[in-house]
This record gives structure tokens, sequence and C-alpha cells, in this order.
């Protein structure tokens, strides 16, 4: 009698994005989620969140740009700079 292929209970899901951090197969997709549902401002908030950046550190600066990212687009935009007034000497002296 031959037996039914069986699925391992084991095995690792799918996961979808790019493992950001090794040591412990946290991915970019997963960090993204995780600061924009928990609006997270630091390393250590997303170390809690999901592992990412707890072992070796090497995801550091990968997880700061992903922090950036996240903080810029959730700031209201910056005004623009005033436009200066021109002074008396710039209409004497002016070439047009």
């Amino acid at each position: 009698m031959s037996e039914a292929p069986t699925k391992k209970s084991d095995a690792p899901a799918e996961t979808e994005g790019e493992y950001i951090c090794q040591c412990f197969q946290v991915t970019d997709e997963t960090i993204k989620t995780v600061i924009r549902e928990g609006n997270l401002t630091t390393i250590e908030q997303i170390t809690e969140a999901c592992g990412a950046g707890g072992g070796c550190q090497s995801c550091h600066m990968l997880l700061d740009l992903f922090l950036d990212q996240h903080n810029k687009k959730n700031q209201p935009p910056e005004p623009e700079p005033a436009k200066k007034k021109k002074g008396f000497f710039s209409k004497l002296f002016s070439k047009a």
C-alpha cells in the first residue's frame, strides 16, 4: 500500500516581499505594515512589534529608511517660502 503524501505543518508560510531582517526572517512588507498600523517612530518599537532589528542590527539602516518614509507621508506639507520683495536699488539697477 502506498501512503498519500502528507503536508508538513511546520513548513514556513510563503511571504511576500524581500527579507530585510535576516536574523528573524522579517520582510519589508511586514515591517512597513507594523510601522503604518502602529504609527511607530523608533527601531525599538519595530523590534517589539515584529522582531526586526533585534539580532545583529545590520538592518537598522533600512528600518530607519522605512521610518523616515512613513513619517514624511504623515507630516503636513511644508509651506512654500515667501517671495522676497525687490528693494529700491534692484529697481534702479535691473537689466530689464
